[in-house]
């Protein structure tokens, strides 16, 4: 059994999702080493515990996450901590969407397919909490999906047969999405560092490489799960 956290990111042109895996029976392990490394943040830099990590606030300067002046070369230090300890978590599998901006409804169907290739993969089932939002409308697609979920047959053997889709539900997803206030989460929190950090890798922009953001995903290329999508060289579910 999993636990997949899922948080998102976009910009004017592009639309990112993130899904973080995590076995139950490695679950409080992976909490207890994320609750280890906000401690350290409070003790060393002075951010609470309990303040929430926005991606793109946190590493643009915005907001007081501290009771002291952080700066921004500070605050790209700490978001690479946070992707660099995503990477080593316990049992941690890392699915990524990219799709076009007006396309997110898609890219959401397609992360679940993606996640139910390699439940089936492994032999588990998982359990989906993402962030607010958005609850109607995953919840309706999720909903949806195991018992109708049409696949274009782009790569699949059955497309030499003249046949364009097939129907391949979603069996081994569980019950209806759950939805957490992200500052309650610490591991939305950090699917959302893993989210901003594959869309400004995707499309870096001056003021974020400059601290090398564009170049903070690529930490993560150990737990990617292949399953997700062979054809792709990271596995990153693309249209």
């Amino acid at each position: 059994m999993h636990l997949l956290y899922i948080d998102d990111s976009h910009d004017e042109k592009i639309y990112v999702f993130s899904a973080l895996a995590l076995p139950v029976n490695q679950w409080r392990q992976a909490y207890q080493q994320v609750r280890d490394w906000r401690q350290s943040l409070q003790k060393t830099k002075g951010i609470d515990v309990h303040k929430e990590l926005h991606a793109w606030k946190f590493i643009s300067g915005r907001g007081r996450p501290s009771d002291r002046i952080i700066t921004k070369k500070e605050r790209a230090a700490i978001f690479r901590e946070g992707i660099l300890l995503v990477s080593k978590l316990p049992g941690a599998r890392l699915f990524n969407v990219i799709f076009p901006k007006k396309e997110d409804e898609r890219a959401f169907e397609e992360l679940l397919h993606g996640i139910n290739l390699a439940l089936r993969a492994w032999g588990s089932y998982g359990m989906l909490i993402c962030d607010q939002g958005k609850e109607k409308i995953y919840t309706m697609l999720a909903r949806r999906m195991p018992s109708y979920n049409l696949i274009p047959l782009r790569f699949d053997a059955q497309a030499s047969m003249g046949l364009s889709h097939r129907n391949i539900p979603i069996e081994r997803i569980i019950e209806d999405p759950f939805f957490k206030d992200s500052r309650q989460s610490y591991f939305i929190q950090l699917v959302d560092f893993v989210a901003y950090a594959l869309l400004r890798r995707e499309r870096p922009i001056p003021s974020k490489s400059k601290y090398d953001a564009h170049l903070f995903f690529d930490q993560l290329a150990e737990i990617l799960v292949r399953e997700a999508n062979s054809k792709d060289p990271e596995s990153i579910i693309r249209p």
